[in-house]
């Protein structure tokens, strides 16, 4: 008897289709499958490859080789390949065998921040595979939300949101979701952000990303000014093939000054010190691919 797709009437057939496809590929062949993949859309993708050289250029010209800027794009697009095939295969992913690919290091600062009481903030970026970051702390235990952006296709947006549930995340839109976040966090739950994108001149506040100006989200900082809640660094490092690193760091110690302003910006450019210094040490597992140096 033919087995019924777990997605069924959540998502477009063809994702559903290629979903179960790769959950029933042998892992290590899935992951292969999706580093071609996305070996193929760096060739095939050209002007968000060109995006991605042009970032990188910005940050390493004259201290990166121009065949060394190109490796590190290709492996981008190979890592997000295999972290879209990861993704799909979400629903495989138990607290029984969550560290049968990923280790888990400084739970006890994340455990920490929660004993205040307060919930928490997890502050991320599109590293690694942070839809995998997400489902790992779920099914540590720990109640799990994300702020995302609502994607235009509807049918797709909601696939992508299945698989996030079934996982025990829950995501939160960033465009309307104030009040559902701060709910979770009087239920003490964390609550993830990633801060790596352009923010417009209303919603955020200009400070040095690689050395330059970057306008960045300022709604984390300030919620956390406003409400007392920590923010923990968290991060997930691709080791090997099918094998993950979690990383979560203490919390920051947010400025404590009178002037909010002068205390929004200065805990902003924190949050994107922590940043730099891990896709610094990890290039190719940060997404180029967005414009994050508009003028």
């Amino acid at each position: 008897m033919k087995r019924e797709c777990p997605l069924k009437r959540k998502g477009p057939w063809y994702l559903c289709l290629i979903g179960e496809g790769v959950q029933r590929l042998p892992l290590s062949l899935a992951l292969l499958l999706g580093s071609f993949l996305g070996l193929l859309t760096y060739y095939l993708w050209r002007p968000r490859t060109g995006i991605a050289l042009n970032n990188l250029h910005r940050v390493w010209e004259g201290k990166k080789s121009e065949v060394e800027l190109r490796q590190i794009a290709r492996r981008m697009y190979q890592n997000f390949g295999k972290g879209f095939v990861e993704f799909l295969r979400l629903p495989l992913l138990t607290p029984q065998n969550l560290h049968d690919c990923v280790s888990i290091e400084g739970m006890e600062h994340l455990e920490a921040a929660r004993a205040r009481g307060r919930g928490v903030f997890l502050l991320s970026a599109h590293f690694g595979n942070w839809e995998l970051l997400s489902a790992v702390i779920a099914l540590s235990g720990i109640p799990m939300n994300v702020l995302a952006k609502k994607i235009r296709n509807v049918p797709i947006d909601r696939f992508i949101n299945s698989i996030r549930r079934g996982s025990g995340v829950n995501p939160i839109d960033k465009q309307n979701g104030g009040e559902n976040i701060l709910g979770r966090l009087r239920n003490n739950e964390a609550v993830g952000f990633v801060l790596d994108q352009h923010a417009n001149a209303t919603e955020g506040v200009t400070v040095r990303f690689f050395g330059q100006e970057a306008s960045t989200y300022k709604s984390l900082a300030l919620l956390a000014r406003r409400y007392k809640v920590p923010i923990v660094p968290v991060f997930i490092i691709r080791e090997r093939l099918g094998f993950h690193r979690m990383v979560l760091e203490p919390a920051l110690e947010l400025c404590k000054g009178k002037n909010v302003n002068d205390s929004i910006l200065e805990d902003t450019q924190q949050c994107m010190n922590v940043l730099e210094r891990f896709i610094r040490n990890y290039p190719d597992q940060w997404i180029w691919l967005h414009r994050r140096w508009k003028k």
